[in-house]
């Protein structure tokens, strides 16, 4: 029987690390992080319950933080986080780089809210999207433990890179970070692919439609800069002889509008709605 359910967990784990997005690591900058998650926000725990899915093939852990400050977004006055793997009972799934709350403890989070259900959220960056609060017991100043070690901040194309370092830093100076992080410009690098599906063209005058289509995955072009799954993008098409030209002009970041140039060809046949392309950033 133990080993049994040391099997099934395992084959848990295998099937939730198979299927969830937010289960992928993938090393990220403060402007990174700060440019994917829908809300960025200062809490404590309050409580956690690790729950069956309806089908009872998965395993969620849910936490429940209190807010305490906010710096990007509209979250409500308490939040669930979202993370995959658990106990219950004698079943375990662990699942690497998601993160260990400290029962009471406080974090900023780094966040986005869950497509499925937009009333839970999920860690951006799995891991690297949490840092836990401590007071100093010498100085009595409240800092944060950078769970990776180290943060990259801005992007080194740009001339503005800089690394933050070791254990941890004071919260305060880590707050100025994330302002300056959340007001820089935007900018897309020019040779960026941009996988990008087409969800709806309206008749915009005389062989001229108005398009509009989603990113397909996960971009990031610089240290400094990522685009979302699922981030709109907005561009105009030219019927010319047997072709539609579209010029795309425009990309949705959470929210922020980043001007972009980029040109795509496709044949006139058809519906444009519903295809799937690579836009290439001139």
């Amino acid at each position: 029987m133990k080993i049994r359910t040391q099997l099934f967990a395992v084959l848990v784990a295998v099937l939730m690390a198979a299927s969830a997005s937010a289960t992928t690591l993938v090393r990220m900058s403060l402007d990174q992080l700060a440019e994917a998650s829908t809300e960025i926000i200062r809490g404590h725990v309050v409580s956690q319950e690790t729950l069956w899915n309806p089908g009872h093939s998965r395993i969620y852990t849910y936490t429940t933080l209190a807010l305490e400050q906010t710096y990007k977004g509209n979250p409500p006055a308490t939040l669930v986080v979202q993370q995959p793997g658990g106990t219950i009972g004698k079943v375990r799934v662990f699942v690497a780089g998601t993160i260990q709350f400290h029962p009471q403890a406080g974090y900023v989070l780094f966040l986005e809210r869950s497509v499925a259900d937009p009333s839970k959220f999920l860690p951006v960056g799995m891991m690297q999207g949490a840092y836990r609060i401590y007071r100093d017991a010498k100085t009595q100043e409240e800092r944060l433990i950078l769970p990776l070690g180290y943060l990259t901040r801005g992007a080194p194309a740009s001339g503005a890179g800089s690394v933050i370092a070791g254990p941890a830093v004071p919260v305060r100076q880590f707050q100025r970070d994330v302002s300056a992080a959340l007001s820089g410009p935007l900018t897309i690098p020019r040779g960026t692919a941009i996988p990008v599906a087409i969800k709806s063209t309206q008749f915009a005058g005389m062989r001229h439609l108005d398009v509009k289509g989603r990113t397909t995955s996960d971009l990031f072009p610089n240290s400094g800069l990522v685009i979302p799954a699922g981030s709109a993008m907005s561009g105009m098409a030219e019927r010319i002889g047997d072709s539609w030209k579209i010029s795309w002009t425009e990309v949705s970041i959470r929210g922020k509008q980043v001007l972009l140039s980029a040109r795509s060809t496709e044949p006139a046949a058809g519906s444009l709605q519903g295809r799937v392309l690579v836009v290439s950033v001139r």
